[in-house]
């Protein structure tokens, strides 16, 4: 993906991080996140959640070593 804002597709449209709430591990390339359009719905996606965690940090500027419930440091 050329905008490294973008982390997934659901439904057809593409997942911005901007919009992620939050994200837990799934494991095996995946993982559930939680996204302003579906309120407090969780929608698996296939995406590794360190990828998804280090764009939703870096758009909004958390730092690195940071820890958040919403937005865990996920593996190495």
């Amino acid at each position: 993906m050329s905008d490294r804002a973008i982390i997934g597709q659901a439904y057809g449209r593409k997942i911005h991080a901007r919009e992620v709430v939050a994200i837990d591990e799934a494991g095996d390339g995946l993982c559930w996140v939680q996204l302003t359009r579906f309120g407090d719905d969780w929608l698996l996606i296939r995406s590794d959640a360190r990828d998804v965690s280090r764009a939703v940090r870096k758009l909004r500027q958390i730092p690195a070593g940071e820890q958040s419930d919403r937005f865990p440091e996920v593996g190495p």
